[in-house]
């Protein structure tokens, strides 16, 4: 990845901000570190990284129950895209060996603004998640081990992804991925042999990729943690909203971001900026 022209941490943060936005998911911009359905955990604020604390699967007070509720499978699209609001998408898949496009298996086009974007790309993609059942009985127990954390109850693993974030300029980005095929040498049994690579054409913003065909990168996941509701007029006891609880998809840990990745303030006298550190 290329140097960056400002904190790495305002530039990851302000990634995981945009494409949360847009598709109700998490992007994990250090997709080689592996994040498995079931952990339990926080996200960093300033950085936006998962930090996990355990795994349903795995703890002594949760595995009990959570052992009923083996994973789940989910189908998902060959090439999956999600991009920020501000930027426009298009895609058209072209078949592996089309006359005049040797070795291209997609290629998808972005449109950037002047405001900051963002793109994700999968190819290939398994998405594994813990059913509902789980989160519904031990909504009802209260387990501490629970309490002020959220779950991973979905995840997107693949063997190639592609990240972008712009830089805040108008720009025409093409991402295409091409596959070359080595066919086995004569005599042998051996099968033909794939590589993969990403070529990227028009953008000056940064951006993380990899494939790696036996590889399960995690470059996406889904987040939910316990709400309790505020108490209505008519309940005195803090108590009786305990029967109101839910889980609900877990919001952002920080306040809206500028183009920079910068929290703006809420009103005229703001307090220190949280991100004065970096």
């Amino acid at each position: 990845m290329p140097s960056l022209p400002w904190p790495r941490e305002r530039a990851q943060r302000k990634y995981v901000d945009l494409i949360k936005e847009a598709g109700a998911k998490w992007p994990n911009w250090e997709a080689p570190v592996i994040i498995h359905a079931g952990e339990i955990g926080t996200v960093d604020r300033k950085t936006g990284e998962w930090k996990s604390e355990g795994n349903i699967y795995t703890h002594p007070d949760i595995a009990p129950i959570a052992r009923r509720y083996p994973l789940a499978r989910e189908p998902v699209p060959e090439v999956y895209q999600i991009h920020s609001y501000e930027t426009r998408g298009t895609d058209a898949p072209v078949e592996v060996g089309t006359p005049g496009v040797p070795g291209l298996v997609f290629k998808s086009q972005f449109q950037f603004n002047a405001k900051r974007g963002a793109i994700m790309v999968m190819h290939r993609a398994l998405s594994a998640y813990v059913p509902r059942g789980f989160f519904d009985e031990v909504l009802k127990l209260r387990l501490p081990a629970l309490k002020g954390k959220s779950v991973v109850y979905q995840v997107y693993t693949c063997p190639g992804f592609f990240m972008y974030l712009s830089d805040k300029a108008s720009e025409q980005v093409t991402i295409s991925l091409r596959v070359n095929v080595t066919p086995p040498a004569a005599g042998t049994n051996n099968l033909p042999s794939a590589t993969y690579s990403w070529h990227p054409e028009g953008t000056t913003g940064i951006h993380q990729q990899a494939y790696r065909p036996n590889a399960f990168f995690t470059p996406l996941y889904c987040l939910r943690d316990v709400r309790r509701p505020l108490l209505r007029r008519d309940e005195m006891d803090p108590v009786a909203a305990l029967d109101r609880e839910s889980w609900e998809e877990t919001d952002v840990p920080w306040d809206d971001l500028d183009d920079d990745g910068v929290t703006e303030p809420e009103d005229e006298f703001p307090g220190p900026d949280e991100d004065e550190e970096f």
